[in-house]
Order: structure tokens, then C-alpha cells, then sequence
């Protein structure tokens, strides 16, 4: 999927990964719709499409858009730490990652929802 010619203009590769929910955020507003608001730590690339996978560390801060007609349609429900989780989305690097509410700064796993991503937790698919 070259970069340049995606609606959503994308600033970052797109990775795919699954992981461990470390803490469950308040969901809060932002660009015009509500986001689920989590951090997942023990990530594990499963492909990524635009860059090396060793960019991917530590811990992210995920964003999954909902209820507005681009996002998912209703906010996933019965997240809790400690669940693994698999995810494709956006992933925006710390170096160009800003603080957000919940977010002090942790790089961005965001754009979890068709045509880019997806969310799968306790074997259901989201997109």
C-alpha cells in the first residue's frame, strides 16, 4: 500500500502486532470522535509494511476511533489489562509521537479500523 496515495495520508508504516494490554485508559475525544484509550507493552511484530521491524519497542500507546461513521461503530468492549490483544493500525514512532490525554508521549498504534486496520480481542475481529 504506497503511502503517498492512501486517503488518510499516513505519516507512519503500517504494523501488525499482537500484544499484552498494560493499562486501560478513560476514553476521550478527539478529532471529531470518541477513542478507546489503552497501553500494550510485550509487543510482538507480526509484519510491518514501510520500515524495519526493530523500530517497534517497548510499550505503545493505542487509539481506536469509534462511533462516528469512520471509526468502529461502537467501542470494543471488556478491555482489560493483562488480555492479549492483536492489532494492525498506523504506528507513529517516539520521535514524532505528541502527548495526547493518557499519553505522556509513548509512540502511536492508531488508524485500528478499515481500510487500514484492525482490532482482534477474545477472538472477535474489529474493523
Amino acid at each position: 500500500m504506497p503511502q503517498q496515495n492512501h486517503p488518510l495520508s499516513l505519516r507512519g508504516p503500517v504494523v501488525h502486532v499482537k500484544a499484552v494490554i498494560k493499562r486501560v485508559e478513560e476514553d476521550a475525544e478527539g478529532a471529531g470522535a470518541m477513542h478507546q484509550h489503552f497501553l500494550i507493552d510485550q509487543i510482538q511484530v507480526l509484519d510491518i509494511r514501510g520500515a524495519d521491524p526493530s523500530i517497534v519497542t517497548g510499550e505503545a500507546f493505542v487509539a481506536i476511533r469509534y462511533g462516528d461513521g469512520e471509526g468502529l461503530e461502537q467501542p470494543i468492549p471488556y478491555l482489560a489489562e493483562g488480555e492479549p490483544i492483536e492489532l494492525q493500525g498506523e504506528y507513529i514512532d517516539v520521535n514524532h509521537a505528541y502527548p495526547t490525554v493518557g499519553n505522556p508521549g509513548d509512540p502511536v498504534i492508531h488508524f485500528t479500523h478499515h481500510p487500514i486496520g484492525f482490532v482482534v480481542y477474545q477472538g472477535v475481529r474489529y474493523d
